[in-house]
């Protein structure tokens, strides 16, 4: 059932178990009061979207939404702005749920019950809709950009007893505008947020660049010369999200890549293993990217990376894996030595791979020769400088 693997707790009602077994099988983000108004159930998108693991939700099982808002600002609290809004919208459909006749009635509305106790009760519609705006410091508004809107529908017996209420979870981005946003690989947005906080990590290193680009643009009319790096652009992204890499930065005619060892099992061979396929993919399709005639090639550097700090960068404007070390630097220079359409890769990230990995690669780990790059053919100033002491082979 779902994609997770740890389901929230289930409700302790059957019917409401089944709700909420089929909310989580649809993986939406949602949740359930009972009949007090109190939290039932929370699904696993929606404990994900609190920065939270679906098998915590147990903590804010029994609380209402008041006294969630009041207790657990560091993960669900709301703007000053949104919690009035809210009260005045929603106090009189809860009082006609709770009144202070109930016994939970204080433990639901906590330190707002005398403010309650005023509140005329009314009924409730079919459906109605409430929207919160989180404050800014929580992990819920980094993952969900412009509040959060909410429908909420009653959930009744056979008998029509009133059982709780269901409230579905959205962003405030339209759907029109998430389902262009979600063109993406889920998986590969899953590895982006498995690195959503910085942190030292092991990982093959990528670049590859447009060999000559100022010429091919001479050449070409904007429009043509858009679609090539548009095209190139989507020939490094489909190689990298393929075999389980991370997809970096894109600096005009070039992009960058990262093969966490995290995202497989710890191996460091498998890690570069899968750079050096990717790059090998990448580096086949360069031709087709333009005229015969032209000659499109892509320059393509492998580097290991045993310190990088990677993370997620979140703002309003982009989303996007980032990693820092002097090993992305290198993995540049070696790059940028590359010529003619050619993979250089480092010593450091060769000796990485098992027997095995490097047989799947076509390499022969005990006939490798090296050069240092300051001593490749054609390599710059800068490649000399920063990194021409690096060992590097041809694959």
């Amino acid at each position: 059932m779902g994609g997770h693997s740890t389901n929230p707790p289930w409700p302790e009602h059957p019917k409401l178990r089944e709700v909420a077994e089929a909310i989580e099988g649809a993986e939406v983000s949602a949740e359930i009061l009972d009949r007090n108004l109190q939290i039932a159930f929370i699904s696993s998108e929606a404990m994900l979207a609190f920065g939270l693991e679906p098998g915590d939700a147990g903590r804010f099982y029994g609380k209402s939404l008041v006294t969630r808002h009041l207790e657990d600002r560091e993960v669900a609290g709301i703007t000053d702005e949104s919690a009035a809004r809210w009260w005045e919208a929603m106090a009189p459909i809860m009082r006609h749920y709770v009144g202070p006749e109930n016994d939970r009635y204080e433990e639901v509305f906590g330190p707002l019950s005398e403010a309650a106790a005023g509140v005329e009760p009314t009924d409730p519609p079919i459906a109605w809709h409430s929207r919160f705006e989180f404050l800014p410091d929580i992990p819920l508004s980094r993952t969900v950009l412009g509040g959060v809107h909410f429908l909420e529908l009653e959930i009744r017996d056979s008998d029509g007893g009133f059982l709780g209420l269901l409230r579905f979870a959205r962003s405030a981005i339209p759907e029109s505008l998430l389902s262009r946003l979600g063109r993406g690989n889920t998986l590969h947005y899953q590895r982006m947020n498995r690195v959503s906080e910085p942190a030292r990590r092991e990982a093959a290193i990528l670049f590859a660049d447009l060999e000559g680009s100022t010429g091919i643009s001479r050449l070409l009319s904007s429009r043509s010369y858009f679609e090539v790096v548009s095209g190139l652009t989507d020939l490094i992204d489909s190689a990298v999200v393929e075999r389980r890499g991370i997809v970096g930065k894109h600096a005009g005619d070039g992009g960058s890549a990262l093969f966490l060892a995290q995202e497989f099992e710890g191996s460091e061979s498998q890690a570069v293993r899968s750079a050096i396929e990717s790059a090998r993919a990448i580096a086949a399709g360069g031709p087709a990217l333009g005229p015969e005639d032209l000659g499109v090639a892509i320059n393509i550097g492998i580097h290991w990376g045993s310190t990088l700090m990677v993370g997620q960068v979140a703002t309003s404007g982009r989303l996007e894996v980032t990693a820092l070390g002097d090993q992305m630097n290198e993995c540049a220079r070696i790059e940028a030595a590359a010529k003619n359409g050619s993979i250089l890769a480092s010593k450091e990230a060769i000796e990485r791979l098992e027997p095995g990995d490097a047989a799947e690669a076509g390499i022969d780990l005990d006939s490798v020769s090296y050069r240092l790059l300051g001593k490749v053919d054609g390599a710059g100033e800068k490649s000399v400088r920063d990194a021409g002491s690096i060992p590097v082979t041809a694959i």
